[in-house]
Order: C-alpha cells, then structure tokens, then sequence
C-alpha cells in the first residue's frame, strides 16, 4: 500500500545509548540515502536517560536540523526493545526500517527495502550485514573481536538490517520488552512468521555493521549476554535446528567438554593419545588470523583465554538452562 500524499515511506528506527561515536556514522549513511523522486523517509533516535555526550553532536547533525531526523527521549533507563518501540510507534511510515547506532546503510539499503515492500506489502524484510570496511583491519588481526556479517536469511532476524509493515508491528504489539539484552529481535521475526508473514530476504539492502574489540576482560564481563537464548528457544522450538546438535548455542561450546576431558585425561594416564579430543576445539580456534605459521601461533596462545570464555559462557547457559528447564548449552 501507497503512504498517502505527505507521509514518508519508510521510519528508520535507531535505539542507542548515545556512547557510540558510530552513531553519528549511522546519520551520515542515512543521510546519503538515495531514494527514487518524491519518496521520503524519516529517522527516529530514541535515547533514554542514560544517553551520552555523543547525543550532542547527533543533535547538531544536518539530519536533524534540517532533514527528516529526530531525537526521541524515552525517561528512565530502558533496554532496546523498549527503545525500539518508542521508535516506531512515534513515526507515521507504513514501512519501519530498524538498524542499530554501530552501523552505517550503504546507500540503497532504504531503497532496496522499499523495492521489496512494494512488491510485498504484507512480508518481514531481513537484509544482511558486512564488516565495516574501515574496520576491517581491526577485525582481522585485533584480539578479541565481535564482528556481525551475514546473508539473509538468517534464523536469528538480526535487527540490525530489518524492516516490518507498520501494521504488523501493530498486530504484534511490537517487540516483546521482557528481553533485556538478546533475542528481541529474533522473537519478533519468528512471531511474525507463525502470524503468517512471509520471511523475505534482500541481499542487497546492507549494512556495514561496526567492530567490537572488547578485550579478554570484556569478553568475560558479557559472558552471560547470549543465555537468554535458552527462553527463546523455549517459545520458538523451531529455532532447535539451527543450532550445534540442536542443544549448543555454538560450536565451540559443544567442543569444550571433549577438550577438557581428553586433555585431563592425557595429563593423568600420561597418555597423549586423548589429548587428540581437543583437536576440534583448538581447530576452531586455531584459524583466527588465518593459516600461516605466524597466524596459528598467535590464535595458539590465545586457546587458554577462549577456554575462560567458553567455559564462563557455558555455565552462564547451564545456569539459564536449569531456570528454564530446557536444555541448551
């Protein structure tokens, strides 16, 4: 369905906290949009008390001083489902774009969406994600990395590149607010899936999503950021299948526990021969800046650390595990 005379075509949604210097990259990216004659977009920022100084300068950028760019100010301390609902409810677009404050839409991300809402009106829109590609550099030799880099579809709906009918969202009641930190968005995906939406993947509307570089330290600090997986695959079973074995959130974890008996078990018999249990943990490791000798040595070294945080973000899932009474490791 056509927006009426006046009415923008699209509500670009971003949640932040206002700390992101990359958010201001994410205003110039929308900003550069290239939209078909007479189509229009408007950007809602929704922050919440605990916003930064960065909002000064976002406040002050061309896209909200004389562009279609708002800032939304939502009292209190929120997670971003809370935020992200604000977002939509306060614009006026028959098509809610959602992407996050650490990305920057290449150009024809909004017009990609659009294209594809045109021909259908009534589906859930999921584009990809690439690594940044200033960023680059970072991703491939920082330790410690958190990157985003997808092809659509994907099962988890990353709200980083998505888009929904405003009426869906409204059917929906938007994201489910009880999520704090993870699965909000993939929640919603699949809600929208069992209320009948088509699931329509648009390869060529993508971000260039920001790096993470958080530090052994960090890594430890979010080790329980991913458990509330474990209730959201309690709502959507279907999600089982994506999964390692359908019971480990990642490889890596369904490879700790052979890897750490094996090399008990080596070290007590005096026997190298279990030792090879942990070859496809070290494996998966092992590859991390790549397959020359001065690569596999540096990911070498770093195998004590990614036993912590595999370890630590195990339990933290054992723990969500017994909460929920479900399995998922």
């Amino acid at each position: 369905m056509a927006a009426p005379v006046g009415t923008p075509a699209v509500t670009v949604v971003i949640a932040t906290a206002g700390v992101r210097t990359e958010l201001l990259w994410a205003l110039d990216a929308l900003h550069d949009q290239r939209l078909a004659p007479g189509e229009r977009m408007e950007v809602v920022v929704v922050h919440d008390d605990a916003a930064g100084i960065v909002l000064d300068a976002a406040a002050d950028h061309p896209l909200m001083t004389s562009g279609p760019g708002r800032l939304v100010r939502e009292p209190g301390r929120h997670g971003a489902a809370r935020k992200r609902n604000v977002g939509w409810r306060a614009g006026s677009a028959p098509l809610v774009a959602f992407t996050d404050d650490d990305c920057r839409p290449r150009p024809d991300w909004v017009a990609s969406l659009l294209a594809e809402h045109r021909r259908r009106p009534d589906a859930l829109l999921q584009g990809g994600a690439a690594i940044d590609p200033d960023q680059l550099d970072v991703a491939l030799h920082a330790p410690w990395t958190r990157v985003q880099s997808f092809v659509p579809p994907t099962p988890w709906a990353e709200l980083c590149s998505l888009a929904l009918p405003r009426d869906l969202l409204e059917r929906l009641d938007g994201l489910d607010e009880t999520y704090r930190r993870v699965g909000e968005d993939t929640d919603l995906a699949w809600r929208a899936r069992e209320a009948g939406a088509p699931w329509i993947a648009v390869p060529d509307a993508v971000v260039d999503h920001a790096v993470e570089a958080p530090g052994l330290r960090g890594a430890l600090a979010t080790r329980s950021r991913f458990a509330e997986t474990v209730r959201l695959v309690g709502r959507h079973p279907g999600l089982r299948r994506h999964l390692p074995l359908r019971t480990f959130w990642s490889p890596a974890h369904a490879w700790l526990g052979p890897a750490l008996v094996g090399t008990a078990w080596a070290v007590g018999r005096r026997d190298p021969l279990p030792a090879l249990l942990a070859a496809p943990y070290v494996a998966y490791h092992g590859v991390r800046y790549g397959r020359t000798p001065r690569g596999v040595a540096r990911a070498l070294l770093e195998i004590p650390g990614h036993v912590l945080v595999d370890g630590a973000r195990s339990a933290a899932f054992a723990a969500a595990s017994w909460r929920e009474r479900r399995v998922l490791l």
